[in-house]
């Protein structure tokens, strides 16, 4: 049968047959890049996460030694923390158990009110999500959710490491969004 075909047809043949598996390597070559940043920024989260932690630990501290009021001592650490938000562009978030937003970038109009039905653009209660996650977890973990980006207002993945204060029953975390390291990925690829 390969008699019959003519050599043109051969050679397009093996260009098409070597172009699908070039498209193909491509294709996995990203998702494995891709699946490696993400795990990179996610496992940067910890650390800055753990920052954080020892920031609210310290204020707590302080009022245990007597320096500082319960009430400054924790309105001191937002500030604090907000002014990493707002100086490294970050996504923390801090709220209590009672779903009291203390602190967020992303959802400032909503600071100092109750969050608990504020759902996700899936419909997720998004709060309650996070709090259930980290309570069921005794050193902090990752959640999964869907938001918009506050640069590009699309939905977007989101992923947020978040970790437990029981002394003052602070959930507080951080978030990175999955389309942002597609962008960093493909602004790699494009740029050589």
């Amino acid at each position: 049968m390969l008699k019959k075909v003519s050599l043109e047809k051969k050679l397009l043949l093996i260009a098409g047959s070597l172009s699908a598996l070039f498209i193909i390597f491509s294709i996995n070559y990203f998702l494995y890049i891709r699946n490696n940043v993400i795990d990179q920024r996610l496992c940067a989260l910890v650390p800055r996460i753990n920052f954080i932690g020892s920031i609210i630990n310290d204020y707590y501290q302080q009022y245990l030694d007597g320096k500082l009021a319960l009430l400054d001592a924790q309105s001191q650490a937002i500030k604090r923390i907000h002014q990493i938000n707002k100086d490294n562009d970050n996504y923390i978030f801090v709220f209590k158990d009672d779903y009291t937003l203390l602190e967020s970038i992303n959802r400032s109009v909503l600071r100092n009110q109750n969050v608990k039905e504020v759902k996700d653009i899936k419909g997720v209660k998004l709060y309650q999500l996070l709090h259930t996650e980290v309570i069921t977890r005794a050193n902090g973990g990752y959640s999964h959710y869907y938001a918009y980006s506050k640069v590009s207002h699309e939905e977007q993945e989101k992923i947020s490491y978040s970790k437990y204060f029981s002394p003052w029953g602070w959930v507080y975390g951080e978030g990175m969004y999955i389309n942002d390291v597609d962008k960093s990925i493909l602004n790699i690829l494009t740029s050589n």
